[in-house]
């Protein structure tokens, strides 16, 4: 564990000294391309401040699925890609639900990464 300042918080002091006093000094030429750092500085914060997790929740999502708590998210996504190709989860079911919960949370955890507002409400 690591004491204050973390890494995160330096990012988004980092990116504040760019936002508030940086950019209203730089020509229009440049603001494109310091706002394009600005977000990607955010996006590294968000990064750092999620760690592991996403990895791990869907390598849990994965296993109640197969039943298999040992295999590792790598074989467990090879085996959904499978699965979904093969048509495995077309007929209606609780499965079925299953999986589609577990593409959406997949999906929604990668998308706030870079927007974090996204994904507030399931289809």
């Amino acid at each position: 564990m690591r004491h204050e300042p973390t890494a995160a918080n330096l990012l988004e002091t980092a990116r504040t000294v760019l936002r508030e006093k940086i950019l209203p000094q730089l020509p229009a030429s440049a603001r494109y391309e310091a706002l394009m750092v600005a977000n990607a500085m955010a996006i590294a914060a968000r990064q750092i401040e999620a760690e592991d997790r996403p990895m791990r929740e869907a390598q849990d999502r994965l296993a109640a699925i197969y039943g298999d708590r040992s295999a590792p998210l790598q074989m467990l996504e090879a085996k959904l890609v499978e699965d979904l190709r093969s048509g495995r989860f077309d007929a209606p079911s609780p499965l079925r639900e299953t999986v589609f919960d577990h593409l959406w949370q997949t999906a929604c955890a990668r998308t706030v990464e870079s927007n974090p507002k996204a994904c507030r409400e399931r289809f």
